[in-house]
């Protein structure tokens, strides 16, 4: 597998500037574990836990059966798993290896797995047996020419007997010989939508992770005392960032949550002493009704970061009104949170900005002829800065669009810049559909539902919705004579 690698002239300026070091993720963790072996590194909703001793050995074990199955430094894992312990431990083995971390939703279905295996040449794919309704041994039996040659790990039982399974390959002696991994090597490849028909895959190195986390945690002033609690799943950015990655290099503890509801998880979160957490405006929605319905206050909570789409004002009040202090977040998979509401701001920045930037990390917005605009001015957002991706893996054409030659991502989100450096993000160029928090390509589903041999034409919009803020609606057209029904389109 060929990557993308770091721009020369960038990486020696940000190694001059000490935001780019030679510590990469796993060594981190391990010094998280040597420092407090006992302590509790991951907790689920199920009531698994796993101690910083016990995240080191059940990873040592998962990697050397990796390695047994020819898993090599470079080679992808895909990681189809919900919020659970074994997953971070997934995660970790990949990482001893050199490997790279592919997290994928468990809302994928054939098609997108089939299409990720083969766009990253993955030479494992870990899954669970059965999630919420979907038996993911049938879904991927069913696509055995895309299973071929690579080595299946199963969490969980299914309807079929599929891969090898977790007690067996925790069995498995474990990784003795290790592996030089260099901080500038690639460490996930974290798939995206955008106007293209697929979604692309992001590739970042632990350099690239490593500043965005330090960067927001200092900030939040954030360390190894605070346990963060993650409804957002971690096959995305925002729970693989800065749940795992930035809260066990820490050396803090991180409480997952795989099926959300707002009462479950309030409850999560006061059963754990949870100190901050991230999701999209629902997650925060449906919380601060669960908290008003109750009576009950969540105060060991100090920060709700709320992303993915602007903040309503009326849902910060809600908010605020059982106790939490909301600060707005932004960012992409490409160029990891950028910009934040500090700790210091106003309230009310919740809901008027999208936060300032991180230190050691520049914004612009650009008109169309490329120049800054004025303050007040809506242009494109520009961000550039030691945490943007490396760039699209197997798409260097792609990458030269969206990433140009003087490191700057274009973000094809439109902004104006505020009178106190704020950032507010007011629209978008592209043709994305962000439900929930989560970029859905609006083209992508259109070619998914052409695909149907009885649809003429369809076109997809985005419509507002009162709780995910915005979803999608398709109007489809039938071939002449022919019907089709929203079961079949969804199958």
């Amino acid at each position: 597998m060929r990557y993308p690698s770091p721009d020369p002239r960038r990486a020696e300026e940000y190694r001059a500037a000490g935001y780019w070091r030679d510590d990469t993720i796993p060594e981190l963790i391990a010094a998280s574990a040597a420092r407090a072996p006992d302590k509790i590194a991951v907790r689920d909703a199920s009531g698994a836990t796993l101690t910083y001793r016990e995240l080191a050995q059940h990873s040592d074990r998962i990697a050397g059966f990796l390695a047994a199955g020819g898993l090599g430094k470079g080679e992808v894992v895909t990681i189809c798993l919900p919020n659970w312990c074994e997953t971070v431990a997934v995660f970790l083995a990949t990482m001893k290896l050199g490997a790279v971390v592919n997290p994928v939703p468990v809302t994928y279905g054939r098609a997108d797995l089939a299409y990720v295996l083969d766009k990253c040449d993955s030479h494992a794919l870990v899954f669970a047996g059965k999630f919420r309704n979907a038996d993911y041994t049938e879904l991927l039996s069913a696509i055995p020419d895309s299973l071929a040659g690579r080595v299946l790990l199963r969490i969980g039982e299914g309807g079929q007997a599929l891969g090898t399974p977790w007690a067996e390959a925790l069995e498995h002696e474990p990784l003795d010989t290790a592996i030089e991994v260099s901080a500038d090597d690639p460490i996930a490849v974290l798939f995206t939508s955008g106007t293209e028909a697929r979604a692309k895959g992001v590739v970042h190195s632990h350099n690239t992770i490593l500043f965005g986390e330090r960067a927001l945690a200092d900030v939040l002033r954030i360390g190894s005392e605070d346990v963060a609690f993650m409804a957002s799943p971690i096959s995305h950015t925002t729970g693989f960032m800065h749940g795992v990655v930035m809260t066990l290099t820490l050396g803090g503890t991180l409480s997952l949550l795989d099926i959300f509801e707002g009462a479950r998880a309030a409850g999560q979160i006061a059963a754990h002493s949870a100190t901050w957490t991230m999701g999209a405006t629902p997650f925060l929605a449906d919380i601060a009704d669960a908290l008003r319905a109750s009576g009950e206050r969540l105060p060991s909570l100090r920060y709700f970061l709320c992303g993915g789409a602007p903040v309503p004002e009326a849902l910060v009040r809600r908010a605020m009104g059982v106790g939490l202090r909301v600060m707005s977040i932004y960012g992409s998979t490409e160029s990891p949170p950028h910009t934040v509401v500090y700790p210091s701001d106003p309230a009310e920045n919740a809901w008027l900005t999208d936060g300032r930037p991180l230190a050691g990390i520049t914004v612009r917005v650009v008109g169309t002829d490329g120049r800054d605009l004025e303050i007040g001015e809506i242009g494109e957002e520009w961000s550039r800065g030691p945490n943007t991706f490396l760039g699209y893996l197997g798409d260097p054409e792609l990458t030269a669009k969206d990433f140009d030659a003087d490191g700057w991502y274009h973000s094809g989100d439109l902004a104006r810049r505020l009178s106190d450096g704020s950032l507010r993000i007011v629209g978008r160029i592209k043709d994305i559909i962000v439900r929930g928090g989560q970029n859905i390509s609006a083209r992508e589903v259109e070619d998914y539902l052409m695909a149907h041999p009885a649809v003429q034409s369809v076109a997809v919009v985005g419509v507002a919705h009162p709780r995910l803020g915005e979803t999608g609606c398709a109007v489809v057209v039938p071939r002449p004579g022919a019907s089709v029904t929203l079961q079949e389109l969804s199958d």
